[in-house]
């Protein structure tokens, strides 16, 4: 029994002088940061040290910190604030110390999860890149090396996530075409390579009745355009009519609207009746080749037929 009083004895002593140590014993950059001897600015002064650690993590993979020094800065403020109480009245508050502290090492989590998935991100984003064109996704993807740059690393989850989702799509898309576009230039191919001998054969003949029947084409084409201006100049007499109609009878119309319409429509007459000329002449002259063609042949056959005549009285 006495044995093993000595032991609980022995263990006493060792937890005494641990905690001691570690009620007394922390530092933060080499200094002292804690007179107090409560649990609660034990508990604290663990935290902002925790803090510190979390933003040395922060720091060697290469993130800012600046948005958790605030944090960290005020929970040195605050805590040193709270020891003074402490050492004054006994106790102090070290809630918003624990906070500021806790504050640090959670954004910590966020920003070093954000790092990681920004980082797998870039690898998927740069290996697409060598097979697609991902100029359409510039913009986002600077967006999330802002948030990071920024410290927006809630921000930078997000984007990341919608990333994946646009790349996904992008890809998508660009396969689709391709394959639309391989598909059909080689459909379109194939179809020329089976049937040129036809397709040739058919512009052949296309050109033949072009030339033979181009005149009497182009003489449609002119009679079309003639008529069209024909009717295009009835149609603006009939309004030049129902707007003096609502000028001098109705009184609808005031002086200055319908001096404006009136010079508008009479540029208007004045543009088809200078183009009527020009299509009739123009018509004239295909007709006239057309008729010193039928000339031509007429001409011709019937000197045929007086060689026939002339063999036939010479015998």
């Amino acid at each position: 029994m006495k044995k093993i009083n000595f032991l609980f004895l022995g263990l006493f002593i060792i937890v005494a002088i641990m905690g001691n140590v570690t009620a007394e014993g922390l530092f933060f950059d080499g200094k002292l940061i804690n007179d107090g001897t409560t649990n609660a600015s034990i508990g604290a002064k663990i935290l902002i040290i925790n803090a510190e650690n979390c933003m040395g993590e922060m720091q060697g993979r290469g993130l800012r910190v600046t948005r958790v020094n605030e944090s960290f800065q005020q929970a040195l403020q605050l805590y040193s604030a709270q020891i003074a109480l402490e050492i004054q009245k006994g106790s102090g508050d070290f809630k918003l110390v624990n906070q500021s502290a806790s504050e640090v090492c959670n954004t910590k989590d966020v920003a070093l999860k954000a790092l990681d998935e920004f980082l797998v991100f870039n690898r998927s984003y740069f290996n697409a890149e060598k097979q697609f064109n991902l100029s359409s996704m510039n913009k986002e993807y600077n967006n999330i090396l802002k948030s990071l740059d920024e410290e927006r690393f809630e921000d930078t989850l997000t984007l990341v996530n919608k990333g994946y989702n646009d790349l996904s799509d992008l890809e998508a898309s660009q396969t689709s075409l391709k394959l639309f576009y391989d598909t059909t230039t080689r459909s379109i191919k194939d179809f020329f390579l089976e049937n040129w001998r036809m397709l040739l054969t058919w512009i052949v003949i296309i050109v033949i009745l072009l030339i033979v029947f181009w005149k009497s084409i182009r003489r449609e084409m002119l009679k079309i355009k003639l008529d069209n201006l024909y009717l295009r100049r009835k149609s603006i007499n009939e309004l030049i009519k129902k707007m003096q109609y609502d000028y001098f009878k109705t009184k609808k119309m005031s002086e200055m609207e319908y001096n404006v319409k009136l010079k508008t429509f009479e540029e208007m007459i004045r543009d088809v009746e200078r183009q009527i000329p020009q299509l009739k002449e123009e018509l004239m002259k295909v007709d006239m080749n057309k008729n010193e063609s039928n000339t031509k042949e007429l001409n011709g056959k019937t000197k045929i037929n007086d060689n026939k005549v002339f063999k036939r009285g010479k015998r």
